[in-house]
């Protein structure tokens, strides 16, 4: 695993572009703007319930925000991106991510960008069930990788996830972003995992690698 002293938003260009992307969990827009602007992708799915839980959970979560708020979101968000839905580049899912799934075939997506519900076990179906829509060679990234003392507070446990589906499934972990939310980066043996390792390599300054991270078996 390669831990890069960069951004989220840095990481974007080194990706494929012209792909099929989904990014679960959108909340006001912000990231999508950053792929659709780095990546032109072909077509980028947004999903997302917009929708307030009620469930204890979730409730502390920063992004839980109230059922008049989550509505605002979801109509913002479509005006944000009208032109692009228009075109097809754009397809909104105001969904579940689980259910969403659905809409989706084994091996249709390039990359996915995980950032829905942070619970370990939301972040571990969503790892899951993702998996399966994705290339042979696709990528998953993924927010907030991370436990510190306001992680904790808000019930994350995408470390916990993450780590669990790496050690089960045939992913390893590439790169993880330096940041107080960081990004990860998990793919297969293949092309594209090479491509963005080289990539990374070539354009990071500064890199930490550690190998067989999260370690298998324990």
């Amino acid at each position: 695993m390669l831990l890069c002293q960069t951004t989220r938003e840095q990481l974007l260009h080194l990706l494929p572009r012209g792909g099929e992307i989904a990014e679960i969990g959108v909340a006001e827009g912000d990231f999508s703007s950053a792929i659709l602007a780095a990546t032109a992708p072909r077509i980028l799915h947004l999903i997302d319930p917009w929708e307030h839980q009620a469930r204890d959970d979730y409730a502390s979560d920063v992004n839980n925000v109230s059922e008049e708020r989550q509505e605002a979101r979801f109509t913002a968000v479509t005006v944000r991106f009208q032109s692009e839905i228009s075109c097809g580049r754009v397809r909104m899912h105001r969904d579940y991510s689980e259910d969403a799934a659905i809409f989706f075939a084994a091996g249709q997506l390039d990359w996915i960008y995980v950032d829905g519900m942070h619970t370990e076990e939301a972040a571990y179906r969503d790892l899951t069930v993702y998996a399966g829509k994705l290339k042979p060679d696709g990528l998953i990234l993924g927010h907030d990788y991370t436990n510190h003392v306001q992680a904790r507070a808000w019930n994350f446990g995408v470390v916990e996830a993450v780590n669990r589906f790496v050690r089960e499934s045939d992913f390893e972990f590439i790169a993880l972003t330096m940041e107080a939310f960081p990004t990860y980066v998990l793919g297969r043996a293949g092309p594209a995992t090479q491509a963005l390792q080289d990539a990374i390599v070539r354009n990071v300054p500064y890199l930490v690698e550690i190998r067989d991270f999260p370690r298998h078996g324990s």
